[in-house]
C-alpha cells in the first residue's frame, strides 16, 4: 500500500511540474514592431477634360517613404502602398501641366480631380475619406486653362501619419 501511495504522489508531482511549464505570455494578439503592417489605398478621379488638356502626374510616397511620380493615363488612377516601417507618412498629390501643342477648341472645360483614400493597419477595417479635392474648376474658358492648371498643380496633398505603435491620423502636411 505504501508503494502505491508513494507512486501516486510521484505521478501527481510530475503532472503538476509539466503543467507549470507553459508560457506566461498572454499578449499574443498585440502586434510587435516587426509584425505591424499597413495598406494605404487611394484613387484619383480625373475629369476627361482635364486629362485631354493636361499631363496629370500623380505623386505619392511609397512604403519606404520615397517619392514616386506616375503619369495618369485614364480617368481613374488607383494604387495600394504597403507599409512595413514605422513611423511613416504616406500621401498623394497631383501635378498638372498643359500638354504641348494642345488645341483648346471647346467653349468651356471642366477641370476636376478628386481623391479617395483609406488606410488599414494590421488588416483591421480601413478608414479614410472620399471626394477630397485636388482641383475643382468647372466651366473654365480656354484663355485661362493654363493659368488654372498652374494654380492647382501640387496645391493640395492628402495622406496619413502612422506612429511607431501603429496609430494613424489624417494629414495634409505631406512633404514630397
Amino acid at each position: 500500500m505504501k508503494k502505491f501511495f508513494y507512486m501516486s504522489v510521484l505521478v501527481l508531482m510530475a503532472a503538476l511540474t509539466l503543467a507549470s511549464c507553459g508560457s506566461d505570455n498572454d499578449k499574443k494578439d498585440e502586434p510587435t514592431p516587426s509584425s505591424k503592417s499597413a495598406a494605404y489605398n487611394f484613387t484619383v478621379n480625373i475629369s476627361q477634360d482635364l486629362l485631354d488638356v493636361s499631363e496629370v502626374t500623380v505623386v505619392y510616397k511609397d512604403g519606404d517613404g520615397k517619392t514616386v511620380r506616375e503619369a495618369a493615363k485614364s480617368t481613374k488612377f488607383t494604387k495600394t502602398v504597403n507599409i512595413n516601417k514605422f513611423p511613416a507618412v504616406v500621401g498623394t498629390k497631383c501635378e498638372f501641366k498643359l500638354k504641348d501643342g494642345v488645341q483648346l477648341t471647346k467653349e468651356k472645360y471642366d477641370l476636376i480631380a478628386t481623391y479617395d483614400h483609406q488606410i488599414s493597419i494590421n488588416g483591421k477595417d480601413p478608414y479614410g475619406a472620399k471626394n477630397l479635392t485636388f482641383m475643382q474648376k468647372e466651366g473654365v474658358r480656354p484663355n485661362v486653362v493654363a493659368e488654372q492648371l498652374s494654380k492647382w498643380s501640387g496645391a493640395q496633398a492628402y495622406g496619413f501619419t502612422i506612429d511607431a505603435k501603429g496609430a494613424s491620423s489624417t494629414t495634409q502636411d505631406v512633404t514630397f
